[in-house]
């Protein structure tokens, strides 16, 4: 009987161990963990996987199975603890940038991506890591709902964009926005900014338009994929960004 539960427990082992995140990065320094700039890939990005470590170095995001699909593309996100896979999602609508940022603590990450190619169809998606294992949580659902209760454009939709962390894992803030193409109407590119729990999605504060775009001037990123961008398009942007890091310009910075 001891023969046969080691034999179990070996074959359990196995199978959790078998997807295995590729050259697994050691942890984030303090300051890249205390920075708003998040890792930024295209869809192409993800032909190869791309791991993204927790700040502690323990936990890893990993991206890749990419697919093409009739309008977009697609992928996966796994997300490791070590080497067991603990969960894996799957990633669909991709098209232009795909963003990912840790929380400082290593207890939650966000997923921010386009699926409209050029001026936006910026989703978020946020999720949990604990004792408990992966959760994705509701931490927009709110501000959302208050803020397409007033601004809304009715033929494409909003924008809503992960910010920065605000300090460890349980505030995020976050930008919605009225599709900014002549179609929304006045409220067109109509921006307000949010600080959210991300557990319950609570509003903790409101930020006016002029505001939060001043955060986003380099947070997530100074550097904003189209639809258009490649993986080697990517590689240039984010070179001429580390050359001239005071000046993301328009470059750099498309959206």
């Amino acid at each position: 009987m001891k023969l046969l539960a080691t034999v179990k427990r070996r074959l359990a082992l196995a199978a959790c161990c078998c997807l295995v995140p590729p050259s697994v990065a050691p942890g984030q320094s303090a300051q890249k963990a205390q920075s708003c700039q998040a890792e930024v890939f295209v869809p192409e990005s993800l032909k190869n996987d791309q791991v993204v470590s927790s700040p502690d170095g323990h936990l890893h995001a990993v991206l890749g199975g990419y697919r093409e699909e009739k309008d977009s593309e697609s992928g996966w996100l796994r997300v490791f603890e070590g080497k067991r896979l603990i969960r894996e999602y799957e990633l669909k609508d991709l098209s232009g940038g795909i963003f990912v940022k840790w929380a400082p603590d290593s207890a939650a990450f966000y997923l921010m991506w386009s699926n409209g190619g050029m001026t936006g169809g910026y989703e978020v998606r946020v999720f949990r890591v604990g004792d408990e294992g992966v959760r994705e949580v509701p931490a927009v659902t709110q501000a959302l709902k208050e803020f397409t209760q007033k601004h809304h454009c009715h033929d494409r939709g909003e924008n809503i964009y992960a910010v920065r962390w605000v300090g460890q894992s349980d505030d995020l803030m976050i930008a919605t926005q009225v599709y900014p193409t002549s179609d929304c109407g006045k409220d067109m590119g109509f921006t307000a900014g949010y600080l959210v729990r991300i557990d319950d999605g609570g509003i903790s504060a409101r930020y006016s338009q002029s505001a939060v775009e001043t955060e986003m001037k380099n947070c997530p990123s100074a550097i904003w994929p189209t639809g258009f961008w490649g993986d080697d398009t990517l590689k240039e942007a984010k070179t001429k960004l580390n050359e001239n890091p005071d000046k993301p310009g328009a470059e750099q910075k498309k959206r």
